[in-house]
């Protein structure tokens, strides 16, 4: 497969000539790379592309676009140990630079340099092996100078960037039917449309490949990455990082860490059993609060219920709804 059939790729995707010169002097370099180690394109594993970024570091081009870069490149090859290297570096790649940002907002600067003392924020791209390492120092002193219910309260607004686009179809169908629970069923059924289409395509569901247990297990419980109301709450539980690997692992260790999706502190799960503070996974909710209160128009609290950080088998949260939206959807009942 040449550059060439990659650049391609590229135009077909409408990306404008300046980016596709940029993707190809990236690649280059990193064809170069991979000839220095006696590998190609047809062998490029996740340890490569992580050898490569961290050469990237060294060089100042770690930006998020040159990821993107070799993101498409691991597309264009249909290789997943580049899509899943480069996807461990993009997704949550904002949560260090947002914590440090949310610390000076909210308690001010002074606060923040005691919290990052002798501490630097990582730079994008750092080895996902690294992060737990300086997530534990910095969760440890928060917790420590906050304490426990003001630091449930920090990490409940979440540390992810906020991605307007995704919630406007939700907004929409809300504001149309004016029923949480036939949205429920709605944001089910997509979910399951989504992954049936990865499966059939062999291709993957943003990091996971899914198989036809992954769909089964999917399909029969509306309460993952959707949710089932009961009264004025809903209950739901995140789908697993690695679906397929929780549904077969046997190790616990091994199991939470194919469970865990947060970059700062999964990879931790291979050597302990509780390697931060449950506080921390109250951040999940943030993400999930930022979802509702688009959709929904109206401030939601999100309750961590469970996780795998607290021993459970999932993480799982509970959305407690206003009493207007409980409302609407009695008085708008789905013929």
């Amino acid at each position: 497969m040449t550059l060439s059939k990659y650049i391609e790729y590229l135009t077909q995707k409408n990306i404008s000539s300046e980016k596709c010169e940029a993707a190809l002097s990236l690649m280059q370099d990193f064809e170069t790379y991979l000839h220095s180690v006696g590998a190609d394109a047809r062998n490029i594993t996740y340890d490569l592309v992580q050898n490569f970024v961290a050469q990237m570091i060294e060089r100042r081009i770690n930006t998020e676009q040159n990821f993107v870069y070799i993101l498409y490149y691991g597309y264009y090859l249909n290789n997943f140990e580049i899509i899943n290297a480069i996807m461990e570096i993009i997704d949550g790649g904002e949560m260090f630079p947002n914590l440090s940002k949310q610390l000076i907002a909210k308690f001010g600067q002074n606060f923040h340099d005691e919290i990052f003392t002798d501490v630097e924020l990582p730079p994008l791209g750092t080895h996902p092996k690294k992060k737990p390492e300086i997530a534990k120092i910095l969760v440890s002193r928060i917790i420590d100078k906050l304490g426990p219910e003001k630091s449930v309260q920090f990490f409940k607004t979440g540390l992810r960037d906020k991605y307007p686009q995704a919630y406007v179809k939700g907004h929409e169908t809300f504001k149309k039917l004016q029923n949480v629970d036939e949205l429920l069923k709605i944001k089910h059924q997509t979910l399951v449309e989504n992954l049936t289409k990865c499966f059939n395509e062999n291709s993957l569901f943003f990091t996971q490949p899914v198989t036809g247990e992954v769909l089964d297990f999917v399909k029969s419980d509306q309460s993952i990455s959707a949710g089932i109301r009961k009264g004025d709450t809903i209950y739901m539980k995140k789908i697993p990082y690695m679906t397929n690997k929780v549904l077969e692992e046997t190790d616990q260790r091994k199991r939470n860490y194919y469970v865990c999706h947060n970059p700062m502190i999964r990879e931790a799960f291979l050597e302990e059993d509780q390697p931060i503070d449950p506080i921390f996974c109250n951040c999940s909710g943030g993400f999930m609060k930022n979802y509702w209160e688009a959709v929904l128009d109206c401030e939601v609290d999100v309750e961590l219920l469970d996780s795998v950080m607290m021993g459970g088998k999932f993480c799982e949260f509970a959305i407690h709804l206003p009493s207007e939206i409980v409302e609407k959807t009695k008085n708008h009942p789905v013929v």
